[in-house]
């Protein structure tokens, strides 16, 4: 036999690998072994039918946290991610460098997700506190351990991550931008990801201090110092050329991260999301208004975001910052057959924004099926 497994006759779309169309997929040893119009049935052991559905990449899950509080979605990550079409997730700095082992070992032991992780400026992490954020005493910060950190973990860690931000880092000023992104060279020129949501400075003079490949996360948020600067109305033209320029703009919805009014003037005026993500919880995965993954993409597409934008930016481009060019996040032959497959369907459903703004969707992304490696991870309960 040619092909361990085929899926036949889904609409397969991945941009970045140029299908789009009605198309069967060959699987072998765990591997994207063809894509074709017709794969005929006696080349494989067993095939599966995707007629009717959407057939895209894994998605790649940008921003998330796995290890928040020192557990949070824990050993419960397969649950969450199978169940949503996820196969490839970045943790977005839930572990500093007093704390990375443990994040560490949840993932070897716990974990068949595929993970790598930011690792917090804070040697604590994200750690809940009545006294404040993980950064709000100078002390805290580990620039030395956060880069020996990434450096000891090369298969896992990928960059330095800083939330600035009310409460959360000891003073109001670009000092703790320019110190993490000192650390983010000190560990060889990583990536820095930066959170902002309600900033007590304005965007311009936080993001003059990063470097092509850093990320702004939370881009879509509705609070104070954002895209748009406090009058709300129109991008600013420093953000338009930080992402010219090749900063990347992260959406990460989260509880209190995502507007629909600005993303409806954001897309208007022609600003995309860079990578498409969920900064999931146990809370928000759980109790809302997050969920997963492809109700974020279902609320981008309610405004317009063309179909094929949503998966790139939720599958290629996530994977690339990731390291996994070419191996996660496509349909290449060649690459891991990480597949997702999803009804497209037509109603009327009532989505949240972190604002508890409802907008009424009339379609939706309700996750059928998941591969990972070739195998069947998540089959959906027949309704």
């Amino acid at each position: 036999m040619k092909y361990d497994l085929v899926l036949t006759g889904g609409e397969v779309l991945d941009p970045s690998a140029g299908y789009s169309g009605i198309m069967d997929i060959g699987i072998n040893a765990g591997k994207i072994a063809a894509v074709a119009p017709a794969i005929p049935a006696e080349q494989a052991r067993r095939s599966i039918s995707a007629k009717g559905f959407l057939v895209t990449p894994g998605l790649v899950d940008m921003h998330a946290h796995v290890f928040v509080n020192g557990h949070d979605m824990g050993d419960r990550t397969d649950h969450f991610c199978s169940c949503s079409g996820v196969t490839t997730m970045c943790d977005a700095g839930s572990a500093g460098s007093s704390n990375f082992a443990g994040l560490r070992q949840v993932l070897d032991n716990d974990v068949r997700t595929r993970v790598r992780a930011f690792v917090n400026l804070s040697a604590i992490g994200i750690t809940g506190t009545s006294r404040g954020g993980e950064l709000q005493h100078f002390p805290y910060a580990d620039p030395e351990g956060c880069a020996r950190t990434i450096s000891e973990n090369p298969d896992l860690a990928i960059g330095v991550k800083l939330r600035f931000g009310p409460g959360l880092v000891w003073e109001y000023s670009a000092e703790p931008v320019k110190l993490a992104r000192r650390t983010a060279d000190m560990a060889g020129g990583v990536p820095m990801m930066m959170h902002i949501t309600d900033s007590p400075v304005p965007l311009p003079d936080l993001i003059e201090h990063m470097k092509p490949g850093d990320i702004v996360t939370h881009c879509y948020h509705g609070r104070a110092h954002g895209i748009m600067g406090q009058e709300k109305q129109f991008l600013l033209p420093q953000v338009i050329e930080a992402q010219k320029a090749g900063i990347i703009f992260d959406c990460a919805h989260g509880r209190n991260h995502f507007n629909f009014r600005m993303i409806e003037r954001a897309l208007d005026q022609g600003f995309l999301p860079d990578t498409i993500s969920t900064d999931l919880t146990m809370m928000s995965a759980t109790k809302g208004p997050v969920w997963d993954l492809p109700t974020t993409m279902s609320k981008l597409l309610h405004f317009g975001l063309p179909l094929a934008e949503i998966i790139r930016r939720s599958t290629a481009a996530p994977a690339k910052i990731m390291g996994y060019e070419g191996t996660v996040g496509t349909l290449k032959p060649g690459a891991n057959a990480d597949i997702s497959v999803f009804e497209l369907r037509d109603g009327a459903f009532e989505l949240r924004d972190s604002d508890g703004d409802t907008i009424t969707a009339k379609r939706r992304l309700i996750p059928q099926m998941t591969l990972k490696d070739g195998r069947v991870w998540y089959q959906r309960p027949a309704e």
